[in-house]
This record gives C-alpha cells, structure tokens and sequence, in this order.
C-alpha cells in the first residue's frame, strides 16, 4: 500500500500536475474565503495555464546539456517523452485559448496578461542566462500573483465578504497573498537547498536559516489567524501555519528522504487548504 502511494506521488511530479494542484487548491481557497463563486471552467483555467509553463521549464531545463549536473528526474522525464508533452501541450494551449476567450472575466485577463508577461520574460531570463535575480523568489512572486488572480479580480466589482467593497475585500485579501508567497518561496528555498546546485546567495543564507524562518511565518500566520476579520480568511492563515510546520518538519529530516520524495513532499506540504475547506466560509 506505501509503495503505491509512493509511485502515485511520484508521478504527480513526473507528470508536472504538482504545481496546477497546488495553484488550483489556494486559487479557490481564497475565491471561498472571501465569499466569491468560481464556475468550473473558470477554475481550470489556472491549473491549465500553470501545468504549460512548468512543462515548458522542465524541457527547456531539460535542453542545457553544459550543466548535466543541475538535471533532475522530472528533467530527464521530460527530456525522454519530450514529444509526447508538446503534443498534450499543444492541445491543451490551444483549449486553454478558447477558454480564455469565451470564459474568462475582463478583469482577470487583464491581470493574467500582466502576470504572463513577467512569467515569459522570467522564462526568457533564466534559460538565456540573463537573470540576476534568484529564481526562487521570482517563482515564488508570480505563482502567488497568478494564484490570487481569480478572488482579486472579482473583489473591484464589490463582491466578496458579505458585500463588502471592492477596496476593503483586497485590503482583507492582500495579506494572506502575501503569506502564501512567502510559503512559496520557503518552498522553493527548501527544495533547491536539499536538491544542491549553483544556489543564488540570497538562497543560500535563506536555506542555512530556514527553519527559523519557517517558524517565524508559522507565529505571524498564528497571530494573523487570530485577528482575521472573518473565519475564511482566518482558515487561510491556518493553512500557511500548517505548511510552515510541514517544511520545518522535512527540513529536520531532510537526512532520511531522497532528494525527489523531499521535492513531492515539499509540494504536498502547501496542501493543507485541504483540511480547512470546510472553515473557509
């Protein structure tokens, strides 16, 4: 039975659904913390447009051969089944147009534009080598933005906590946005620390520091819960303690895992929005 759930983890990664899993679990997190309505399509878009750009960072990471050294398995993955990815991922770029087209709000798309525009040009940064800022924090910036994209756009209108308008729902919503940014970039600090490689130095004290770091964020995301204006929001503060002690927790046993079941279960550590659904209202 561990072994199976082993593998299925591992494929979780290996196939790149980790990240969508985690965009879409916080995404309608929030849109339920700040009482907001999220139609189905509109909710894929989000995992959709996130499992296509990491698709095309683990390919492009997949083509530097001067640097062997730094490739993972999700790297090799890819490089080995190469076509078949750009073949899924043709179909569903072009599925993921349509939906955005038809489906997506003016308000979103516009702030999905602003964020895809730094995303392309981060991907561009990194993969040419013109990049002086560390990967961890820019990845970490930018999926939280995306991830938030759905509650923010809707709360201009005056929606979202009980009417509330649109002004005071985003002073509400913006600083749980900036407690899972923070989660991200603990999380991708963690996984580049236990994976080694060239470490940007920002990275690198941030790894030698990160379970002090961990535990700061698990008291202030304590603290914010217990002055959240409402239990959604509150739910949310909750989840990021979780996934602070989660880190803190591997990061102590970092020792006994192998760097790939550390990397699935530095992902599966940001799912704990799982166990607090039925507090976000």
């Amino acid at each position: 039975m561990a072994r199976r759930f082993y593998n299925l983890a591992e494929w979780w990664h290996l196939l790149s659904l980790d990240a969508p899993t985690v965009a879409a679990l916080w995404s309608w997190f929030f849109v339920r913390a700040m009482h907001l309505h999220l139609s189905l399509i509109q909710a894929l878009l989000l995992p959709l447009g996130t499992w296509l750009l990491y698709v095309a960072d683990r390919i492009l990471d997949g083509l530097r051969q001067s640097q062997p050294a730094l490739l993972r398995e999700r790297h090799h993955f890819h490089a080995r089944h190469r076509t078949t990815f750009l073949w899924a991922a043709s179909f569903l770029a072009l599925l993921l147009g349509w939906s955005v087209l038809t489906h997506m709000r003016p308000e979103a798309l516009r702030d999905d534009l602003y964020i895809g525009v730094f995303a392309l040009a981060y991907l561009f940064a990194v993969h040419f080598g013109v990049s002086r800022l560390p990967k961890e924090l820019a990845v970490a910036v930018l999926f939280a933005a995306a991830t938030a994209v759905p509650a923010w756009s809707r709360l201009n209108g005056g929606n979202g906590l009980g009417g509330a308008g649109g002004g005071s729902g985003k002073a509400q919503l913006a600083p749980a946005i900036i407690f899972f940014a923070l989660l991200c970039w603990m999380n991708c600090v963690g996984i580049e620390k236990w994976e080694g490689g060239n470490l940007h130095a920002t990275t690198r004290w941030a790894g030698l520091h990160l379970r002090p770091i961990v535990t700061m964020t698990a008291l202030f995301s304590l603290a914010a819960a217990l002055l959240a204006p409402s239990p959604g929001l509150a739910a949310v503060y909750l989840a990021a303690m979780a996934s602070s002690g989660l880190l803190f927790a591997l990061d102590a046993r970092s020792s006994h895992l192998s760097p790939l079941h550390l990397r699935i279960a530095a992902d599966a550590a940001l799912l704990t929005p799982l166990a607090l659904f039925p507090f976000a209202r």
